[in-house]
This record gives C-alpha cells, structure tokens and sequence, in this order.
C-alpha cells in the first residue's frame, strides 16, 4: 500500500492545476470575448472538440457505435439539443448492441 503523504500530495496538485484550469480558461474568456469576429469561432468551438474526440473513437467502433454517432450528430443538427441527442446515443449503445453485427466478424 502506498504512503498516505505522497498520495494526498497528488490528490491536492491533481485539484490544484484543475482549479487553476478552470479559473485561467475563465479569465482569458472575459478578454477573448471582446476580440471582435472571435464570437463565432467560440460558439462552434465546443462541437468540434467534441467530434474531434469522438469521430477517431468511433471509426474504429462496431457497427452500433457508428450507428449511434450518426444518429447523435442528425439529432442535434435537427434539434440543437444536446441532451436528448446524447441520451438517444447511449440508448442506441445498450439495447442494439446484441442486435447488430460488428464490423470485426
């Protein structure tokens, strides 16, 4: 078992950097944001993290995941509601997955 001291060392540096994350990211937006033309580019910016993730995720997927990714990015394209595109992704992972075949067989 590892010492209590080191670990707790880790703990508090691991909440440090991620408090010290979250406040630098909201002040270098209050001045961002009055840069004129940057607004668009940080309304798009979320989403295309997002697929910047989870498109090379999917792409070596089975066949449910791609499914499930296609049927997320129409839903919010339709809807702009990230929530019910997310909870319609993660239905289509639980209850098709035993129901269609993966890519790899």
């Amino acid at each position: 078992m590892p010492e209590l001291n080191p670990v707790l060392m880790v703990i508090a540096l691991m909440a440090f950097i991620v408090y010290l994350t979250r406040v630098g990211g909201y002040l270098i937006g209050l001045q961002i944001r009055n840069i004129p033309g940057i607004k668009p580019v940080l309304q798009t910016l979320p989403g295309c993290a997002f697929m910047a993730i989870l498109v090379p995720a999917v792409r070596q997927g089975s066949l449910t995941e791609i499914l499930a990714m296609a049927c997320v990015v129409v839903v919010m394209w339709k809807t702009d509601n990230v929530v019910i595109a997310t909870v319609l992704g993660i239905c289509i992972l639980l209850f098709l997955e035993p129901y269609l075949p993966t890519l790899n067989n």
